[in-house]
C-alpha cells in the first residue's frame, strides 16, 4: 500500500514540529504541525518527567480554544484542497491520531499513515537498497565539463536528474543561491522518482558520489560505476559557451555583476590548490578582466583555461577508466538521437 501511495504522490499533511519536518519529509507533504516546536519540546519533557498522561494533558492545555480551531482550520483547508490526502506524524502515536480524532469532529475523514513518517522513510529506503539489482538496464551520459549533459538528461522522460534533485551543478561553480535539500529529503525525492519510471531502461548523467554537499546513496552510486556509458564529445568552442551561457548570462539574471564576481572568484579559491599557484593567478586576473570589461571574449579566455588546465586534465583521467564501457560516442545531438532511438 505504501509504494503504491509513493508511486501516485499522494499530497500529505505532516502534523510533525517543523523542526522534524526540516530535517526530511515526502516531496508531496506540507507542514501542519499539531504541536509547535516550543510546544513539542514542552510536551517532550512532560513526558519524560511525568510519562505519557501527563504529557497528553499538557498537549490538550496547550492546543485549545483558538490555537486548536486554527490548526484544524488548516488541516480541513488543506483537504479540500487536495482530497485524496492522507496524514501522518512521526511513528503513526497520538498525534497523528488526535488529528484525525478532530477532523472528524469536523465531519472530514481522512486516512492515516500508520507507523507515520517512518513506514515512509523505510518504504523510500528499501526502493533505493532494491534499485541497486533491479532488472532495469541503466546506461550513463558521459561527456566533459561543459558538454551540457545536464540538458540531455533532463530532455529524456526516463531519466533521473540527480543534480537538478540536488539542486546543485555538481561541480565547484555549480552552487546556487537557494539551499540543497537535506540528505533525507534527497534521498526520498530520488525514491519516487525511481519508483515512477516504468521503461526498462533508465538514464543519469555521469557524477562523482557528491553533489554539493549531498551524497548519492552508496548502492545507486555503485551501479552507476558499473553501468554502460554513452559519452557526448562535443568541441571546445561548444562547451565554453555552453559554459558562459550557464554561469555567467543566466545567473546574472538573478545576481548582480559585483555579486557573481565574488562569488565565483570564491569558488576559485576553492580549487586553487588543485590548479597549482601559476594557473589559479592567470584564470583569476582573466576573471577580474572579464568582470571588469563585461566582456564575452575575457569570459571566454577564462573558461577556456579553467577547462584545459583543471576540468578536462581530471575527466580525461576519470574516463580513461570507463571507455570499456562507453556504447556510443559522438556530438550532443547525436547521442540524442541514439538516445532516441536505443
Amino acid at each position: 500500500m505504501i509504494i503504491s501511495l509513493l508511486e501516485k504522490e499522494i499530497p500529505y499533511i505532516d502534523v510533525r514540529a517543523p523542526i522534524e519536518f526540516a530535517q526530511g519529509a515526502l516531496p508531496t507533504s506540507k507542514n501542519l504541525p499539531i504541536l509547535n516546536d516550543k510546544e513539542r519540546e514542552k510536551v517532550g519533557k512532560a513526558y519524560k518527567k511525568s510519562g505519557g498522561q501527563a504529557a497528553t494533558e499538557l498537549g490538550y492545555i496547550l492546543v485549545k480554544d483558538e490555537i486548536k480551531d486554527q490548526r484544524v482550520d488548516d488541516w480541513v483547508n488543506f483537504v479540500n484542497l487536495n482530497p485524496n490526502a492522507h496524514l501522518y506524524c512521526a511513528r503513526g502515536g497520538q498525534r497523528s491520531e488526535i488529528a484525525i480524532k478532530w477532523l472528524k469532529e469536523r465531519g472530514v475523514e481522512i486516512p492515516r499513515i500508520h507507523g507515520g513518517f517512518k513506514t515512509l522513510r523505510n518504504s523510500c529506503l528499501k526502493i533505493i537498497n532494491d534499485a541497486s539489482n533491479d532488472n532495469k538496464e541503466w546506461i550513463i551520459i558521459a561527456g566533459k565539463t561543459g558538454s551540457n549533459k545536464t540538458g540531455l538528461v533532463t530532455s529524456v522522460p526516463n531519466a533521473i536528474d540527480l543534480e537538478g534533485l540536488a539542486n546543485h551543478r555538481g561541480s565547484a561553480f555549480g552552487g546556487y543561491q537557494t539551499p540543497q535539500p537535506t540528505p533525507i529529503n534527497f534521498e526520498n525525492t530520488l525514491a519516487i522518482k525511481y519508483l515512477k519510471i516504468s521503461q526498462a531502461k533508465i538514464f543519469f548523467e555521469d557524477e562523482s558520489r557528491t553533489i554539493g554537499k549531498l551524497v548519492i546513496p552508496e548502492n545507486i552510486y555503485n551501479r552507476m560505476n558499473n553501468s554502460k556509458i554513452i559519452l557526448i564529445d562535443e568541441s571546445i568552442e561548444y562547451r565554453i559557451n555552453h559554459i558562459y551561457q550557464e554561469y555567467v548570462v543566466r545567473a546574472m539574471k538573478n545576481e548582480t555583476i559585483v555579486d557573481l564576481s565574488k562569488k565565483l572568484k570564491a569558488q576559485l579559491t576553492k580549487i586553487s590548490k588543485r590548479l597549482g599557484s601559476k594557473h589559479f593567478k592567470i584564470i583569476n586576473e582573466s576573471l577580474d578582466k572579464a568582470f571588469a570589461n563585461n566582456s564575452k571574449n575575457c569570459h571566454y579566455k577564462w573558461i577556456e583555461q579553467l577547462l584545459v588546465n583543471y576540468y578536462d586534465k581530471m575527466y580525461e583521467y576519470q574516463i580513461s577508466k570507463k571507455l570499456d564501457r562507453c556504447i556510443y560516442n559522438g556530438s550532443w545531438k547525436d547521442v540524442n538521437n541514439f538516445i532516441n532511438h536505443y
